[in-house]
């Protein structure tokens, strides 16, 4: 059987309202909302470039019912285009952008299709008059839809490849409405070669072959709930061979959020420093695109954790970053959060007569029991199971945390 090729998309969220900090910078809130139209123009591009047969979009175009005539139009262009390139488009309604919800006084481009919600419809792609796929589809009528509408696909083509268009909540998927719920029984028994799903914002396979069912994910992160690469499928299915599914990167903006231990650091300037070199890392990995979005975690016990968790550290310090990242290309902002622990002078609380100072006494009475408690688990240690889950593990590390732990919570009600 000849190759079948296509884009599998989903959840593009189109004129998404942004939220968080990125949001509140007017220079940057269009820019962000103008990514949503570039993640879409990239599919479009790669869809000409490829020469794919087709290109499926499972569900949430657009983000709610407050979508403006811009992005409608704009969505339009793109289709368009693919239509003045024999690329036919086949979409189906999700539970952001359900059928009851889109406009009647837009016309689409030749060669759209846009299934019905009533019932599964099924249309045929062909090539030089040879079938080579049904696409199978069905639309939301409403924005909460709780029957399972994979039950109601029956393959009744047997030339061609068949694919079923859905967007659905498989698995009981976690962080997702349960919307048409389903289980993966279901859409196997379908003797379907491909399900291209759409609703969860994340990229999954979760069944290789016979048939494939897999999520594309979002093509644009809109906030740090959503880091991780986003983009589409660029898929391949040929009857003598497992389908090739490959991910293709679309997003025009990175969502990043990742910790920067700052222990070590004993001066605001190195801290600076430590921020500034785990942005520039990002800032290689995101070359690609228009722009990174960072949140940074600041973690670690140092002697600075007093003056970081004062009032207005937090805004100097992001202000202060982002005036190093000004002008560059891919552009960069930098959001923080301080997580750190402060230092304990520990002689100074042995001298003390109080709680504290027996603790700290028991502590190190404790620490003249390590190697005989490091003895004791020898055996453990050398077994293969043991190194497995244990190797790792430092008896006087984990001491010395849970003693800083207790002095968290104990220095700081002795001092309120």
């Amino acid at each position: 059987m000849t190759d079948f090729r296509f884009i599998h998309c989903s959840d593009l969220h189109i004129d998404s309202p942004f939220k968080g900090l990125a949001s509140q910078v007017p220079a940057l809130n269009e820019r962000l909302r103008e990514s949503t139209f570039q993640s879409f123009h990239k599919i479009v591009k790669l869809a000409v470039e490829e020469r794919v047969d087709a290109v499926l979009i499972a569900g949430d175009i657009f983000d709610g019912d407050d979508r403006s005539l811009q992005a409608q139009l704009k969505f339009r262009r793109g289709l368009l285009e693919l239509s003045e390139k024999n690329i036919p488009s086949f979409i189906v309604h999700g539970n952001h952008d359900p059928s009851n919800t889109w406009s009647r006084k837009l016309d689409w481009p030749e060669g759209t299709t846009i299934f019905s919600d009533n019932e599964v419809e099924s249309f045929p792609i062909t090539r030089h008059g040879n079938t080579l796929a049904w696409i199978y589809g069905i639309s939301y009528p409403r924005k909460e839809v709780n029957e399972n509408l994979a039950i109601k696909f029956k393959k009744n083509k047997k030339k061609g490849f068949a694919i079923g268009l859905l967007h659905a909540n498989v698995g009981k998927q976690a962080g997702h409405d349960n919307y048409s719920p389903c289980s993966l029984q279901d859409l196997v028994s379908s003797d379907f070669d491909y399900w291209a799903l759409g609703h969860i914002h994340k990229f999954k396979i979760l069944r290789e072959n016979s048939p494939s069912i897999v999520y594309s994910g979002n093509t644009q992160s809109r906030h740090f709930k959503e880091t991780g690469p986003k983009g589409c499928c660029l898929v391949t299915l040929n009857s003598d061979a497992p389908a090739n599914i490959q991910f293709v990167v679309t997003e025009a903006v990175s969502y990043i959020s990742t910790y920067v231990d700052v222990s070590d650091t004993s001066s605001i300037n190195e801290v600076l420093l430590a921020i500034q070199s785990k942005v520039e890392e990002f800032e290689k990995e995101s070359l690609t695109r228009e722009g990174l979005v960072a949140r940074l975690i600041l973690t670690g016990r140092t002697s600075l954790h007093n003056e970081l968790q004062s009032a207005g550290a937090s805004k100097a310090l992001v202000e202060e970053v982002n005036t190093l990242f000004e002008g560059h290309s891919p552009w960069i902002l930098v959001d923080l959060s301080i997580q750190t622990a402060g230092t304990y002078d520990i002689k100074t609380l042995k001298d003390g007569k109080d709680f504290v100072a027996d603790l700290l006494s028991l502590c190190d009475e404790n620490e003249q029991l390590q190697s005989k408690i490091q003895e004791a688990m020898k055996p453990v240690f050398e077994s293969w199971a043991g190194r497995k889950y244990l190797e790792d593990i430092n008896i006087q590390s984990i001491s010395l945390k849970s003693r800083d732990l207790a002095l968290d919570q104990l220095v700081e009600r002795k001092t309120q």
